[in-house]
């Protein structure tokens, strides 16, 4: 065949025929011998590609996989998309972090369901896919076909959109008109969308695509002075035209289908590298084996909510955004978005829902800080709390106006922080450096010993946000390129610290740390910057994101925990045990009491001051007082030791600790004891007014009875002194009143005044003089 074409040609080229004759003659010995490699050994160019030609470096180049399995049905592309997006991503946001240019890998694993070897996909759905691998979203990163086991069917469509393919050896692709109706041709449209991929990415040639589609056409090899073009029958005559031919083979007859091994794909052109594992993958793309296991966290469709943390953080603001953090997640959520717009608050509190972040699984939820103004201090330490921090360009993240000066003489040279907003109200500590230092001190241990460790930040990193002394540099890890942002002290206590190198500081040594949007991206340690909360949306593929706020229920809780109706609640339990005491039986006192003191504990507990210990050692102190009072009066113990553990109750109820360790401690349990000793001073005050204008009032005179006049006091008085009721012992008579334990009772005719004993009596009760001493006379029920 070769020859008789020799001799057609003229003489003038037969020069250039014989160069060209060489050089197919090569190219055949090495596609024969790429045919007779073993499927274990692979080819040397495609294990080992060339290094970056950017950087030159030859470290692991960035990658992750994506599972396609096959067939796709009506709708499948949508979850898949919303993956494919994830992991480019976390991908770009992962070259960033380390300064890689190189662009990562996307590796998508076709994965044939059953026998079918994938076909049954819908052309469609298949169709919604490839042009979205070809689009300009998909960019920034390279896409990879990994095809392991033979596939067929409109599946195919989604291989040639990527830009490589990587095959096993034995594996074949093609034959997608497997999904077509046998008894019809293929529709044009459906030719004509592979031509348009194939044209698009031109990882495959166009003639190959068609003739993998459609049986109708005929594809033809052709090998030309120019090299070797693959060409539909009806192209050739036109190539002939402007070429001059060498041969011309039959590759794909008419009335039959495309379908290649991935050795055949290789001598042909459109398979990069040949593998049939992971490992051999990872190999051949110079990257790490372990980058190619599925990512749970990519698989699931994102259901997003946004919380919001905004002006001071306090406690109470912490136990709200924890409830519906908890409730949120429990309903299925798994995209938790918090909008930080806030120069931080109590650092304990900021710490708490650190953590609280922190701790959620990465592979089960998707954590985002999305700082759209500012986010200082604490609160800087809740936004890197989360999986990714999105920073608007101009926004700020660093340490916040009341610490830039926690470190005291250290810091003289600072300069002066912005005005604050209004509206802002400062850390209980910052009037007190020495205690504001204690906070900070004790905040970095807890940064280094607990958050650090469930973030993918450094300790020193989270501790500049607090505290202006953390110096932080780049630090790069020799072998393996790595970057950290430390402080020399972390950077001195890792194991390996003899393979980092100090590179420049974050930001200069006598100013506090204060990053733009910009400045935190190109720095890594934002993942992103986006203009609008909309672009954010764009970002992660997010559809209707539910804004949650606290409800109702939340918001009465908050102002029932506050100080001021928190005293309001004790004063009111406290003057309705003093009328239930006051008067006969259970009525609108002790309900009001009742009703009083479930809200103050209700409240607190929710807010997460008052636990368990609290609410029964209230109870205790309570049923003390009750045993003093009615059971052995005027022993003092009992009514004493349940006193204070009343009094105790109330205050730990209204704090996170039970002894002060530090000055901000201190604030809040003067803040509790404030609010008991204020609410102990009201009801003294209610008490008299109750007793002294209460009797007189037209509705309430019956709750309360009147006392007598002075004049008649003072003959009752003279008459209880000569009194003598021993001639009534064991005489039996009927209370006249509730006795609890003292009130009147009919005896022998006389009404007195009686003292039950013993459980106190209800009134119409049977009683018999058990004791009389003068005036004091003491009965019991008669049984």
């Amino acid at each position: 065949m070769i020859e008789s074409n020799v001799r057609n040609v003229a003489p003038r080229c037969w020069w250039r025929v014989c160069l060209l004759q060489l050089i197919v003659a090569c190219s055949v010995i090495d596609a024969a011998a790429a045919q007779e490699v073993d499927p274990g050994a692979r080819d040397a160019s495609a294990a080992a590609p060339p290094a970056d030609e950017k950087t030159g470096s030859d470290k692991s180049g960035l990658a992750t996989l994506v599972e396609v399995r096959l067939p796709l049905g009506s709708g499948g592309e949508a979850p898949l998309k919303q993956t494919i997006t994830r992991a480019r991503d976390r991908l770009i946001a992962e070259a960033r972090q380390r300064g890689d240019g190189r662009r990562p890998i996307l590796v998508l694993e076709f994965v044939p369901a059953g026998g079918a070897e994938g076909a049954g996909s819908q052309f469609e759905t298949v169709l919604s896919l490839a042009r979205f691998l070809e689009s300009r979203e998909m960019s920034d990163v390279k896409t990879v076909a990994w095809i392991p086991r033979t596939i067929r069917g409109h599946g195919v469509l989604a291989a040639i959109a990527c830009e490589e393919i990587v095959m096993a050896a034995d594996a074949e692709l093609g034959e997608a008109s497997a999904d077509e109706p046998a008894d019809q041709a293929v529709s044009r449209t459906v030719v004509e969308a592979y031509r348009e991929i194939a044209d698009a990415k031109r990882t495959i040639p166009v003639a190959l695509a068609v003739g993998m589609i459609d049986p109708a056409v005929e594809v033809v090899q052709i090998e030309s002075e120019d090299g070797v073009r693959f060409l539909l029958r009806d192209e050739v005559e036109a190539f002939r035209a402007d070429n001059e031919v060498i041969t011309e083979r039959v590759l794909v007859p008419a009335g039959s289908v495309a379908r290649f091994t991935g050795r055949e794909g290789r001598q042909y052109g459109f398979v990069k590298y040949l593998g049939a594992e992971k490992p051999d993958v990872a190999k051949a793309l110079s990257t790490p084996v372990e980058s190619l296991e599925v990512n749970q966290s990519l698989l699931a469709d994102w259901d997003p909510v946004m919380l919001t943390v905004r002006g001071e953080i306090t406690p109470g603001q912490v136990s709200q955004l924890s409830t519906l953090l908890n409730d949120n997640i429990a309903s299925g959520a798994n995209w938790i978005g918090i909008r930080v717009d806030s120069v931080g608050g109590d650092l304990d509190a900021c710490i708490t829902l650190a953590n609280q972040l922190a701790e959620l699984d990465p592979n089960a939820v998707r954590t985002v800080a999305y700082v759209p103004v500012e986010a200082k201090g604490g609160a800087a330490i809740v936004a890197l709390a989360c999986d990714q921090l999105v920073m608007a360009p101009d926004a700020f993240i660093g340490i916040g106006p009341h610490l830039a000066e926690v470190g005291g003489d250290d810091n003289r040279n600072l300069p002066p922080q912005p005005r604050r907003r209004r509206g802002f109200k400062p850390q209980r500590d910052e009037q007190d450096p020495v205690a504001l230092r204690a906070a900070v001190a004790s905040a970095e241990i807890s940064l280094q010993s607990s958050l650090a460790a469930k973030t993918n930040r450094s300790w020193s990193l989270l501790a500049a946000m607090i505290d202006p002394k953390v110096e932080l540099f780049e630090y790069r890890q020799k072998e393996t390129g790595e970057v950290r942002w430390m402080s020399p002290e972390e950077a001195g206590q890792l194991r390996d610290a003899a393979n980092w190198t100090q590179g420049a500081a974050l930001h200069a040594g006598n100013q506090p740390l204060a990053l733009r949007g910009t400045e935190a991206l190109e720095s890594g340690i934002a993942f992103q910057t986006v203009d609008s909360f909309d672009q954010l949306e764009r970002l992660y593929g997010l559809d209707q994101v539910a804004f949650v706020e606290p409800n109702w229920a939340m918001k009465l809780v908050h102002a029932l925990a506050s100080p001021t109706l928190a005293t309001f609640l004790l004063m009111l339990g406290l003057v309705g045990m003093y009328i239930e005491l006051k008067t006969p039986g259970v009525g609108v006192g002790g309900v009001v009491a009742t009703l009083a003191f479930l809200l103050f504990f209700w409240s607190k507990s929710l807010e997460g001051t008052a636990t368990s210990l609290e609410i029964v050692m209230f109870v205790g102190g309570i049923v003390l007082m009750l045993i003093e009072i009615f059971v052995v009066p005027g022993v003092g113990v009992f009514g004493l030791t349940g006193g204070l553990m009343v009094i105790f109750s109330l205050v730990l109820a209204s704090q996170t600790f039970t002894f002060p360790r530090s000055g901000a401690e201190m604030d809040e349990m003067r803040r509790s004891m404030s609010i008991v000793v204020g609410a102990g001073i009201g009801v003294i005050g209610l008490a008299i007014a109750m007793r002294r204008f209460l009797p007189k009032a037209p509705i309430f005179n019956r709750l309360v009875l009147e006392p007598p006049p002075p004049e008649e006091r003072i003959t009752l008085s003279h008459r209880e002194a000569l009194a003598d009721y021993s001639h009534l012992i064991g005489v039996t008579g009927e209370a006249m009143t509730d006795l609890r334990p003292g009130g009147r009772a009919l005896v022998g005719g006389q009404l007195i005044d009686v003292i039950a004993e013993g459980v106190p009596l209800d009134r119409g009760a049977n009683v018999v003089v058990v004791e009389a001493h003068a005036n004091r006379v003491l009965v019991r029920a008669v049984t």
